[in-house]
């Protein structure tokens, strides 16, 4: 699937246009929704076993997270960072054409939250699922990457039924979309998608995720290849 070149450079040009207007949108909508499921979330990630890296940042790729979630960072954020750091956060959350990257032969779109140079994550304490599960100790010994290490001993291992069932319990508390006819609903978005959703509407967002965070991203290419022909995807005008 081809990357919709014009939608792309739409958003290029919004992002510096309107960087202010979209920066109090975003916040606005987070603060609207309240501390409802703060609490919650917090508790559920508290739950997953501690881990530590070697922060080489390979991992660090835009990742799908919960609306609840989304809401936890951005008011985070706003606690933490300055006007200008936020306004630099949203435009470069809209340019999606300076984050794109090729790892070998894989396609990928690196995480908005990632200073490469200082190799520092700016919302660690309130990462998602995603960063928190990525590595975790498995019940048959395996883990995505070595890298990762346990913080606290003996290591606790996890399997893929607790992990399901940790993050079910926030399904009732997150906004789900349907991105393909017939495929049903998920909850779980890139972070960008979120931002999208609450500064146009859900229709240009699950746009925007079709026709340029999918083919920018080897991860959403493959999880869609078997749901949906890219051939049959129509263009919202």
């Amino acid at each position: 699937m081809q990357i919709n070149s014009e939608l792309l450079q739409k958003l290029k040009v919004a992002a510096v246009k309107n960087a202010g207007s979209y920066v109090e949108k975003v916040l606005v909508s987070s603060t609207e929704h309240g501390n409802f499921g703060m609490d919650l979330v917090d508790r559920l990630h508290d739950q997953l076993p501690a881990t530590a890296c070697d922060n080489c940042g390979a991992c660090c790729n835009s990742i799908s997270i919960f609306s609840i979630e989304y809401h936890r960072i951005i008011r985070d954020l706003m606690t933490r960072c300055p006007p200008e750091r936020l306004r630099r956060f949203i435009v470069s959350a809209l340019r999606l054409d300076q984050r794109q990257a090729e790892i070998g032969s894989e396609k990928r779109l690196r995480c908005v939250f990632r200073d490469d140079e200082t190799k520092v994550c700016l919302i660690h304490p309130v990462r998602p699922f995603a960063c928190r599960i990525f590595g975790l100790l498995k019940s048959d010994g395996t883990r995505e990457c070595e890298r990762v290490r346990d913080i606290n001993f003996p290591p606790q291992t996890v399997s893929e039924e607790f992990l399901t069932e940790l993050q079910s319990r926030v399904l009732e508390n997150s906004e789900s979309y349907e991105p393909f006819e017939g495929t049903g609903k998920i909850h779980f978005f890139p972070v960008e998608f979120w931002i999208y959703r609450y500064l146009f509407s859900p229709q240009r967002a699950l746009q925007i995720y079709r026709e340029v965070m999918i083919p920018m991203s080897g991860a959403l290419t493959s999880f869609w290849k078997d749901k949906r022909k890219f051939a049959d995807i129509e263009t919202i005008d």
